[in-house]
């Protein structure tokens, strides 16, 4: 043809469909943190006081999977690799930044296990806005449910307090409740949640107590709460406070109350560090024991730690994050080599009845949740005791 000829009709519908083909094999590559031979994933974990949360999620927990996967052979021949950064709980805008610096200059392909009810809250409307996915934060505000690119990871805080409220104002029959909880996203979403499941069984709470951030002190809230008598005083609190709270309550001798702890409390690391006086601290654990399940998926967790990083302690934490690697790659597997963040929403929105060894059958519903079970446990010498089977917030 030379140059300048007329194009034919046909001609041009040749190379229009020769175009097609050629650019229907480029979304994969053309996705952000999607390449050839890798997988670009960030998230924002934990610094400051809650530094060891951090840590056990993203290196222990969600870099353990991947690293146990790339040895495999990575995902339709990818390596996964992860690009994290730490940003303090206390301080929102830390996260904004750092998620902001993943995704416009890190271009990863998704934000994967970030930590924290305020930071998360923070970038999730940037995240949409990009229609970057956001996937299985590490945090209980239900501002996560039912958005086009979230899939929240630990069950949310009114699913929590149903099944904390049902159980014990149900079957355990308590009637007067009490709260101290920390007086921010993750605190505040639960205290309305608690208030709303009181209600169903036509009770309310007798008194409320809040703690501000960076106030370590707890000793006026916790006189006040004895006060009102509580037969059960719930703490919705970071570890700092907790910890406070139940070295006061050991202080003036206050017996006749039942502790319930919720969110980041819930774990032996951190009641450890209130020694005896976490003994007989009860509440919703949301994951199995990790060193003495004998759950499938909780025993291969506890070989690859050992065969991966055999001085770190298997802990909730760490096998929260595995748990979120395991969930990625099982929908990055079904979505097949041409990897584009719709099609993983589409793979993840086809998760049911996921046998994962570790939770319950998972299926994923219009509002994307992935965990909607916990059960309740009591410390006994330093380990959780089961006291139920598997809960449900349904």
């Amino acid at each position: 043809m030379g140059e300048g000829a007329p194009v034919s009709p046909i001609t041009r519908a040749v190379l229009l469909c020769l175009l097609l083909v050629t650019l229907s094999g480029l979304p994969a590559a053309a996705q952000p943190g999607v390449g050839d031979t890798e997988i670009v994933l960030g998230s924002t974990s934990f610094a400051g006081p809650l530094a060891f949360t951090g840590e056990q999620i993203t290196k222990f927990g969600l870099d353990l999977y991947f690293r146990v996967v790339n040895q495999a052979g990575g995902i339709h021949g990818r390596k996964v690799r992860t690009v994290s950064y730490a940003a303090d709980s206390d301080m929102p805008q830390e996260a904004v930044a750092n998620t902001k610096r993943l995704v416009e200059q890190d271009r990863v392909f998704a934000i994967i296990v970030p930590q924290g009810s305020r930071p998360v809250a923070a970038t999730i409307e940037y995240l949409e806005a990009n229609k970057v996915p956001l996937l299985f934060p590490y945090q209980s505000s239900p501002v996560t449910r039912g958005r086009r690119y979230v899939f929240p990871g630990m069950a949310l805080s009114d699913r929590s307090s149903k099944m904390m409220i049902d159980y014990l104002a149900g079957p355990r029959k308590y009637r007067k409740f009490a709260v101290l909880y920390q007086d921010d996203e993750y605190g505040t979403s639960f205290l309305k949640a608690l208030e709303k499941d009181l209600g169903r069984f036509g009770r309310k709470l007798v008194a409320v107590q809040s703690v501000t951030h960076g106030v370590p002190d707890v000793s006026p809230q916790i006189a006040k709460l004895r006060a009102a008598k509580p037969e059960v005083t719930l703490l919705v609190l970071v570890p700092g406070p907790a910890v406070q709270a139940l070295r006061e309550r050991r202080k003036i001798g206050w017996t006749d109350t039942l502790m319930v702890s919720t969110g980041p409390l819930t774990d032996e690391g951190y009641l450890a560090l209130a020694g005896d006086d976490a003994e007989g601290v009860e509440g919703l654990s949301l994951w199995p024991d990790p060193l003495t399940s004998d759950l499938p998926g909780v025993k291969l967790y506890r070989e690859h730690m050992l065969r991966n990083f055999p001085k770190n302690e298997p802990s909730r934490y760490s096998l929260a994050g595995y748990f979120g690697a395991m969930l990625f790659a099982e929908a990055a597997k079904r979505a097949g080599r041409n990897l584009t963040r719709e099609s993983l929403i589409a793979a993840l929105e086809s998760i049911k009845g996921f046998e994962s060894g570790i939770l319950p059958p998972l299926t994923i519903g219009h509002d994307h949740e992935t965990q909607k079970q916990g059960f309740w446990v009591r410390v006994e010498k330093g380990r959780f005791k089961p006291l139920t089977d598997w809960l449900k917030s349904e």
